[in-house]
């Protein structure tokens, strides 16, 4: 299936290429039916929807929303109070978006940001503003309560905040005139990494010109991996969807690393490729290998199992159970598409399980392919991991926790660590707002190997490892030279 953030792409497109409109005013009447569609559609569909929120606290939401519907509110003003319900939710699959004639931006804040911590930084050197500043307020506001009110636009699952800091990092253009409008100019106050106060005032851009200038993003390391131009870099190592493996040399150590963006690839394709890859490391005889999943914001499950069964040397499970709390997509008149055959992938699957309220299926029919590959790696397995570790990807960082003979380094991963929410997409569109949403309709319980994690959170690392401003600055890539220089060169060193 698309992943999520493929998704958020579909229904974002529009409104960040297209001319400006005048704002769209609703009625209370047509918000009250289109919050009332809303909510039976969660509360008839959603397969986890009090996992994180007790059923009176999502009530009062409810009816704190239907109350401050009492005067005409463009569509925007809507969608953020949508924004607000949905992200009580704390389904990172939940995804809700306005419609293009009422998000059509011609002006955006131009600069380039990267969050480490809870501060902004420039990721790019542009306007004279030296890569590594750190924003103060943009247009007067504080960036504290910037990054507050944005995080509502990121969904995440339970409590992770990684997946919304990364999520907040890639849309921020688009999420800040959600939040304060668009402007034809912007007011950044900013510190220099010197210390030094300035206040620049920066014109608007298109969409365009910003995708542009974030291929040169200083967090992407283009220096750091070897390439002198940002550009043909991140079409090589950022932007490729199919796994690619490179081999560099540290310290007089040759290392494969894996780099698996997406397992959104078509199955045997995706497939035939690892067969290459593993291959190509069989026949250089390295004895390290580092997967990077950092971008991985899932898509096919089956990818991720294969990409497993060439690193683990034993058997292996994933899914304890999974349940839905509905048979048929509710609110069906208002589903404009389904990616699967509704019939097939719920009906038939889950109709002859029924537990209390909801259908429950404790077997996967995916263990038979969870088996070691004749032509595995048995060398060691580093993997690294990031916010946007997500969905199957985050599954597959979840499969190398359980394995326990494989390093994680990096950041939580932005997927659950005890359940995740998937499977099987509902496209919707609330008849008078139009405004669209995602809901998926399975919740999938994972195998875990430590019971002891707090609940609402993604996949931990071994070795917690975040980006610093210094490195930042430098183009360095934090998180994977610590494996180069901490872990590896230590193993050797013994």
């Amino acid at each position: 299936m698309l992943n999520t953030i493929a998704i958020a792409f579909l229904l974002m497109f529009f409104s960040w290429t297209v001319a400006p409109a005048q704002p769209v005013m609703l009625h209370p009447d047509r918000m009250r039916e289109d919050l009332r569609i809303f909510r039976t559609i969660l509360e008839r569909g959603h397969p986890s929807l009090y996992a994180y929120i007790a059923h009176d606290s999502l009530d009062a939401i409810f009816a704190r929303a239907e109350h401050s519907l009492d005067h005409d509110l463009s569509v925007i003003a809507f969608y953020k109070l949508l924004i607000e319900v949905g992200n009580a939710v704390h389904d990172g699959h939940l995804l809700i978006n306005p419609p293009p004639d009422a998000a059509r931006f011609s002006s955006y804040v131009p600069i380039i940001l990267k969050l480490i911590g809870e501060d902004f930084y420039t990721d790019t050197d542009d306007f004279g503003i030296p890569i590594g500043s750190r924003i103060l307020a943009i247009g007067g506001v504080p960036a504290g309560e910037i990054l507050s009110r944005l995080m509502n636009y990121a969904p995440s699952d339970g409590f992770n905040v990684t997946r919304k800091y990364r999520s907040v990092e890639m849309f921020f253009p688009q999420y800040f005139n959600y939040g304060f409008g668009q402007s034809e100019s912007y007011e950044i106050s900013y510190q220099t990494p010197s210390g030094e106060r300035n206040v620049v005032n920066l014109r608007g851009e298109p969409f365009d010109s910003l995708k542009l200038r974030n291929t040169r993003r200083n967090s992407y390391f283009a220096n750091d991996h070897g390439s002198a131009s940002g550009m043909d870099f991140f079409k090589s190592h950022i932007n490729p969807r199919s796994p690619f493996v490179e081999f560099v040399s540290r310290h007089g150590i040759e290392v494969a690393v894996l780099t698996v963006n997406s397992f959104g690839d078509d199955i045997v394709p995706f497939k035939d490729r690892l067969v290459q890859i593993f291959r190509e490391i069989r026949e250089k005889k390295v004895s390290d290998l580092i997967v990077d999943v950092r971008r991985n914001d899932g898509g096919y499950r089956p990818n991720a199992i294969h990409l497993f069964s060439y690193l683990t040397n034993i058997p292996f499970r994933e899914i304890v159970a999974e349940s839905v709390t509905s048979l048929a997509a509710p609110e069906h008149e208002y589903v404009t598409r389904m990616l699967l055959d509704e019939r097939r992938f719920l009906t038939e699957k889950f109709s002859g399980y029924p537990e209390g309220d909801r259908w429950v299926l404790r077997h996967d029919s995916a263990e038979s392919i969870m088996l070691p590959e004749d032509e595995r790696f048995d060398g060691s397995i580093y993997v690294l991991t990031g916010g946007l570790t997500f969905s199957a990807g985050a599954t597959f960082a979840l499969d190398a926790r359980n394995n326990g003979r494989i390093s994680i380094v990096g950041e939580e991963t932005g997927g659950g660590y005890y359940y995740h929410n998937g499977e099987f997409p509902a496209f919707y569109e609330l008849p008078d707002s139009h405004i669209s949403m995602v809901m998926f309709m399975e919740r999938i319980d994972h195998v875990v190997a430590d019971s002891t994690r707090p609940p609402g959170h993604g996949v931990m690392p071994t070795y917690p490892i975040q980006l610093t401003v210094s490195d930042l600055i430098a183009g360095k890539d934090t998180q994977r030279d610590f494996i180069f220089d901490t872990l590896i060169a230590i193993k050797y060193a013994r």
